[in-house]
């Protein structure tokens, strides 16, 4: 378990040390850099909320089959 956290805890610094130097030594301006930035945020986070539409959709199923379900085995 120690292993784990001092791999991720490594991970994390490295991330923190790294991401600074990419953006100082992209190729690309500055504003351009930080406006295809925001655009893959922006992306990733309508992504990540249609999988979330689309997993709660599956669980509301999911939990309506279930009480149909347990509504028929009480009678």
């Amino acid at each position: 378990m120690r292993r784990v956290v001092f791999f991720v805890l490594g991970l994390l610094f490295g991330a923190a040390l790294g991401a600074p130097f990419a953006f100082l030594l992209a190729p690309a301006s500055g504003q351009s850099l930080r406006k295809q930035a925001e655009q893959r945020v922006r992306h990733a986070l309508q992504e990540a909320q249609a999988a979330a539409e689309a997993k709660r959709k599956a669980l509301e199923a999911e939990l309506a089959a279930f009480s149909r379900r347990e509504r028929a085995g009480r009678r």
